[in-house]
Protein backbone atom coordinates (compact mmCIF):
# COMPACT_ATOMS: atom_id res chain seq x y z
CA UNK A 1 0.00 0.00 0.00
CA UNK A 2 2.65 2.55 0.93
CA UNK A 3 4.48 1.70 -2.29
CA UNK A 4 1.73 2.48 -4.42
CA UNK A 5 0.94 6.21 -2.81
CA UNK A 6 4.14 6.67 -2.80
CA UNK A 7 4.39 5.89 -6.69
CA UNK A 8 0.83 7.65 -7.23
CA UNK A 9 3.14 10.76 -5.80
CA UNK A 10 5.99 10.49 -8.33
CA UNK A 11 3.41 10.26 -11.10
CA UNK A 12 1.44 13.15 -9.88
CA UNK A 13 4.91 15.23 -9.18
CA UNK A 14 5.41 14.69 -12.39
CA UNK A 15 2.81 15.66 -13.99
CA UNK A 16 3.11 18.81 -12.26
CA UNK A 17 6.45 19.72 -13.68
CA UNK A 18 5.13 18.58 -16.91
CA UNK A 19 2.45 21.04 -17.19
CA UNK A 20 -0.38 18.81 -16.97
CA UNK A 21 0.18 16.86 -20.74
CA UNK A 22 -0.69 13.43 -19.68
CA UNK A 23 -4.94 13.56 -18.75
CA UNK A 24 -4.62 9.96 -18.16
CA UNK A 25 -2.33 10.27 -15.79
CA UNK A 26 -4.15 13.43 -14.14
CA UNK A 27 -7.24 11.51 -14.04
CA UNK A 28 -6.11 8.54 -12.17
CA UNK A 29 -4.23 10.42 -9.68
CA UNK A 30 -7.99 12.47 -9.24
CA UNK A 31 -9.62 8.97 -8.66
CA UNK A 32 -6.53 7.74 -5.89
CA UNK A 33 -7.29 10.72 -4.10
CA UNK A 34 -10.87 10.61 -4.24
CA UNK A 35 -10.70 7.67 -2.61
CA UNK A 36 -8.32 7.96 -0.23
CA UNK A 37 -10.61 11.07 0.65
CA UNK A 38 -13.24 8.39 1.01
CA UNK A 39 -11.43 6.10 3.07
CA UNK A 40 -10.67 9.52 5.31
CA UNK A 41 -7.05 8.91 4.49
CA UNK A 42 -7.10 12.83 4.04
CA UNK A 43 -3.22 13.50 4.63
CA UNK A 44 -2.72 10.81 1.74
CA UNK A 45 -5.37 12.98 -0.18
CA UNK A 46 -3.76 16.20 0.25
CA UNK A 47 -0.77 15.08 -0.67
CA UNK A 48 -2.34 13.46 -4.17
CA UNK A 49 -4.10 16.39 -4.40
CA UNK A 50 -1.38 18.88 -3.90
CA UNK A 51 0.59 18.84 -7.12
CA UNK A 52 -2.71 18.68 -9.47
CA UNK A 53 -3.37 21.83 -7.65
CA UNK A 54 0.07 23.40 -7.98
CA UNK A 55 -0.42 22.34 -11.82
CA UNK A 56 -3.45 24.30 -12.42
CA UNK A 57 -6.05 21.53 -11.94
CA UNK A 58 -9.34 23.26 -10.10
CA UNK A 59 -10.97 20.05 -8.90
CA UNK A 60 -7.53 19.28 -6.91
CA UNK A 61 -7.40 22.91 -6.08
CA UNK A 62 -11.73 22.76 -4.79
CA UNK A 63 -10.34 19.51 -3.01
CA UNK A 64 -7.25 21.13 -0.86
CA UNK A 65 -10.03 24.00 -0.01
CA UNK A 66 -12.55 21.92 1.37
CA UNK A 67 -9.86 20.07 3.58
CA UNK A 68 -8.22 23.24 4.79
CA UNK A 69 -11.71 24.46 5.79
CA UNK A 70 -12.84 21.78 7.72
CA UNK A 71 -9.38 20.54 8.79
CA UNK A 72 -9.05 16.89 7.04
CA UNK A 73 -5.78 15.96 7.40
CA UNK A 74 -4.26 19.28 7.69
CA UNK A 75 -4.53 22.01 10.37
CA UNK A 76 -7.65 23.81 10.02
CA UNK A 77 -7.03 27.39 8.45
CA UNK A 78 -9.42 29.13 6.72
CA UNK A 79 -7.39 31.78 4.50
CA UNK A 80 -5.61 28.23 2.77
CA UNK A 81 -8.97 27.42 1.80
CA UNK A 82 -10.26 30.79 0.58
CA UNK A 83 -6.96 30.67 -1.40
CA UNK A 84 -7.44 27.23 -3.10
CA UNK A 85 -11.29 28.42 -3.62
CA UNK A 86 -10.18 31.73 -5.10
CA UNK A 87 -8.29 29.90 -7.86
CA UNK A 88 -10.57 27.91 -9.09
CA UNK A 89 -13.34 30.24 -8.92
CA UNK A 90 -11.12 32.57 -10.68
CA UNK A 91 -10.75 30.09 -13.49
CA UNK A 92 -14.66 29.62 -14.02
CA UNK A 93 -14.50 25.54 -12.15
CA UNK A 94 -18.69 26.12 -10.49
CA UNK A 95 -17.86 23.78 -7.53
CA UNK A 96 -14.76 26.41 -6.76
CA UNK A 97 -17.49 29.41 -6.65
CA UNK A 98 -19.63 28.24 -4.95
CA UNK A 99 -17.53 27.20 -2.21
CA UNK A 100 -16.27 30.80 -2.36
CA UNK A 101 -19.69 32.11 -1.82
CA UNK A 102 -19.88 29.78 1.22
CA UNK A 103 -17.04 31.82 2.62
CA UNK A 104 -18.58 34.93 1.86
CA UNK A 105 -21.52 34.30 3.16
CA UNK A 106 -19.96 32.79 6.79
CA UNK A 107 -16.91 35.32 6.73
CA UNK A 108 -14.90 32.53 7.06
CA UNK A 109 -11.48 33.79 5.90
CA UNK A 110 -12.90 36.87 4.33
CA UNK A 111 -15.30 39.93 5.59
CA UNK A 112 -18.62 38.34 5.85
CA UNK A 113 -20.48 39.52 2.78
CA UNK A 114 -23.84 38.57 1.41
CA UNK A 115 -22.99 40.80 -1.54
CA UNK A 116 -20.07 39.01 -2.71
CA UNK A 117 -21.54 35.65 -1.94
CA UNK A 118 -24.46 36.15 -4.22
CA UNK A 119 -21.75 36.85 -7.04
CA UNK A 120 -20.23 34.22 -6.50
CA UNK A 121 -23.65 31.88 -6.32
CA UNK A 122 -24.64 33.30 -9.50
CA UNK A 123 -21.53 32.28 -11.28
CA UNK A 124 -21.85 28.64 -10.51
CA UNK A 125 -25.33 28.55 -10.81
CA UNK A 126 -25.48 29.99 -13.95
CA UNK A 127 -23.27 26.68 -14.70
CA UNK A 128 -25.99 24.51 -13.41
CA UNK A 129 -24.16 23.90 -9.99
CA UNK A 130 -26.91 22.65 -8.21
CA UNK A 131 -25.96 23.64 -4.63
CA UNK A 132 -25.68 27.43 -5.85
CA UNK A 133 -28.74 27.22 -7.30
CA UNK A 134 -30.32 26.61 -4.27
CA UNK A 135 -28.20 28.88 -2.21
CA UNK A 136 -29.38 31.26 -4.98
CA UNK A 137 -32.62 30.71 -3.96
CA UNK A 138 -32.73 31.24 -0.55
CA UNK A 139 -30.97 34.66 -0.95
CA UNK A 140 -33.29 35.82 -3.06
CA UNK A 141 -36.21 34.58 -0.37
CA UNK A 142 -34.22 36.02 2.56
CA UNK A 143 -33.64 39.14 0.85
CA UNK A 144 -29.78 38.71 1.53
CA UNK A 145 -27.50 40.29 -0.96
CA UNK A 146 -29.94 41.01 -3.37
CA UNK A 147 -33.63 42.76 -2.82
CA UNK A 148 -35.56 40.31 -1.59
CA UNK A 149 -37.48 38.75 -4.50
CA UNK A 150 -39.93 35.37 -4.36
CA UNK A 151 -40.50 35.14 -7.82
CA UNK A 152 -37.03 35.20 -8.17
CA UNK A 153 -36.32 32.83 -5.51
CA UNK A 154 -39.09 29.93 -7.00
CA UNK A 155 -36.81 30.51 -10.06
CA UNK A 156 -33.92 29.32 -8.79
CA UNK A 157 -35.52 26.73 -6.43
CA UNK A 158 -37.43 25.23 -9.37
CA UNK A 159 -33.63 24.84 -11.34
CA UNK A 160 -32.16 22.73 -8.45
CA UNK A 161 -35.51 21.12 -7.94
CA UNK A 162 -35.62 20.00 -11.50
CA UNK A 163 -32.30 18.57 -10.99
CA UNK A 164 -33.45 16.72 -8.37
CA UNK A 165 -32.39 18.76 -5.22
CA UNK A 166 -34.93 17.23 -2.18
CA UNK A 167 -34.40 20.45 0.10
CA UNK A 168 -35.11 22.58 -3.12
CA UNK A 169 -38.23 20.19 -4.12
CA UNK A 170 -40.11 20.53 -0.84
CA UNK A 171 -39.38 24.24 -0.23
CA UNK A 172 -41.05 24.28 -4.08
CA UNK A 173 -43.67 22.30 -3.09
CA UNK A 174 -44.52 24.70 -0.38
CA UNK A 175 -44.72 28.09 -2.41
CA UNK A 176 -46.98 25.93 -4.64
CA UNK A 177 -49.44 25.17 -1.90
CA UNK A 178 -49.28 28.35 -0.63
CA UNK A 179 -48.86 30.62 -3.92
CA UNK A 180 -46.30 32.54 -2.74
CA UNK A 181 -44.37 33.69 -5.79
CA UNK A 182 -45.89 31.78 -7.89
CA UNK A 183 -49.32 30.45 -9.36
CA UNK A 184 -50.83 28.37 -6.25
CA UNK A 185 -51.43 24.96 -7.79
CA UNK A 186 -52.01 21.65 -5.84
CA UNK A 187 -51.34 19.19 -8.03
CA UNK A 188 -47.76 20.68 -8.48
CA UNK A 189 -47.39 20.99 -4.75
CA UNK A 190 -48.15 17.43 -4.46
CA UNK A 191 -45.73 16.63 -7.19
CA UNK A 192 -43.10 18.27 -5.87
CA UNK A 193 -43.32 17.28 -2.27
CA UNK A 194 -43.63 13.49 -3.61
CA UNK A 195 -40.27 13.67 -5.56
CA UNK A 196 -38.27 14.83 -2.18
CA UNK A 197 -40.33 12.20 -0.18
CA UNK A 198 -39.02 9.98 -2.27
CA UNK A 199 -35.38 10.81 -1.42
CA UNK A 200 -36.65 10.65 2.50
CA UNK A 201 -36.86 14.01 3.25
CA UNK A 202 -38.53 13.93 5.99
CA UNK A 203 -39.93 17.50 5.84
CA UNK A 204 -41.60 16.72 2.42
CA UNK A 205 -42.90 13.50 3.54
CA UNK A 206 -45.07 15.09 6.46
CA UNK A 207 -45.76 17.97 3.85
CA UNK A 208 -46.89 15.32 1.35
CA UNK A 209 -49.21 13.50 4.37
CA UNK A 210 -50.78 16.86 5.15
CA UNK A 211 -51.45 18.14 1.32
CA UNK A 212 -53.07 14.60 0.86
CA UNK A 213 -55.35 14.81 3.33
CA UNK A 214 -56.57 18.32 1.93
CA UNK A 215 -56.66 17.50 -1.95
CA UNK A 216 -59.68 15.20 -2.16
CA UNK A 217 -59.21 15.26 -6.27
CA UNK A 218 -55.47 14.45 -6.71
CA UNK A 219 -55.19 10.87 -5.78
CA UNK A 220 -51.86 10.53 -3.41
CA UNK A 221 -50.04 7.35 -2.82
Amino acid sequence: MLFAVLLTLLNTTSFAQSGGSDPASEQAALAQASQAYMDEEYLTAHSLWRPLAEAGNNEARTNLGILARYGMGVVQDFSVALYWYQLAAEQGYPRGQYQLGLMHEYGLGVGQSDAAAVRWYRASAAQEYVRAQFALGVMFAEGRGVAKDVVEAARWYRRAAEQGDANAQNILGRLYASGEGIGRDEAAALHWFALAAQQGHEDAQMNLRAACEQVVSVECQ
